[in-house]
């Protein structure tokens, strides 16, 4: 009964173990919507302030999570 309990004990460890090494959610790059070149994601401001106005008019107050982004070109343009 003992060696039985072990066993089962170590198949669980195991098991336990292989599931978090195959996640590998921290290790991963970033999304390819992400990885464009020449572009950078910003706080779209002008949206925020736009629904925190209206909230303030209607007497509520907005408590973001996450802010709304955008996608912002970087690159210059060549003369």
């Amino acid at each position: 009964m003992r060696t039985l309990l072990r066993i089962a004990t170590l198949s669980f460890g195991l098991a336990l173990l292989a599931g978090c090494a195959s996640t590998k959610t921290a290790y991963r790059d970033a999304p390819p919507q992400q990885r464009i070149a020449g572009s950078t994601i910003e706080v779209d401001e002008h949206y925020v302030a736009l629904v925190e106005n209206i909230a303030k008019q209607r007497g509520t107050r907005v408590m973001w999570v996450n802010k709304p982004t955008k996608r912002v070109n970087t690159v210059a343009a060549a003369d």
